[in-house]
């Protein structure tokens, strides 16, 4: 998987846009990695103010890394991911891997990981003004309210 880095010198740096920019990329990632073998190719990069950054971001070996669900940026800056560990919609129980990944915005480093035995399937992520992390569950039907180091602060519905 490679992210598309804004040139600052085309377009000012705003927030909105670097999250928008990394689920982009996420999303282009993950699309390309279900239909094809190879990684994505520069030329597989939207046309705009943006260049490809090989090696973003760096999943150490033996962690399976997606399909990636969402992706949130923190008042750090780093950037949090929450993906399905390799499993699908569907799951009738939590999964055993860190579905919350944590990455330095620059060197796509994995500073953090959390939220095994926590979801099922973690499809949405928001952090909040106070850096809390908001985690919606669609196989729980819940949304989870975490601490930044990944604590359950409150969770809101009801498993089915």
């Amino acid at each position: 998987m490679e992210l598309l880095r804004h040139d600052p010198a085309r377009l000012g740096a705003q927030r909105a846009g670097r999250v928008r920019l990394l689920r982009l990329a996420l999303a282009a990632g993950a699309l390309a990695g279900a239909c094809t073998s190879r990684p994505p190719a520069k030329d597989d990069a939207p046309s705009g103010p943006y260049e490809v950054v090989d090696g973003w971001p760096r999943i150490p070996e033996g962690m399976v890394f997606g399909p990636a669900l969402d992706v949130a940026v923190d008042a750090r800056g780093r950037v949090l991911v929450s993906h399905a560990a390799g499993r699908t919609s569907g799951n009738d129980a939590p999964i055993t891997e860190p579905t919350i990944l944590v990455f330095d915005p620059e060197t796509g480093e994995l500073l953090d990981a959390w939220g095994e035995g926590v979801f099922l399937y973690p499809h949405g992520i928001e952090v909040d003004r106070n850096d809390f992390v908001w985690v919606t569950d669609s196989e729980q039907n819940r949304v989870f309210k975490l601490t930044a180091e990944g604590n359950v602060v409150m969770t809101l519905g009801e498993a089915p």
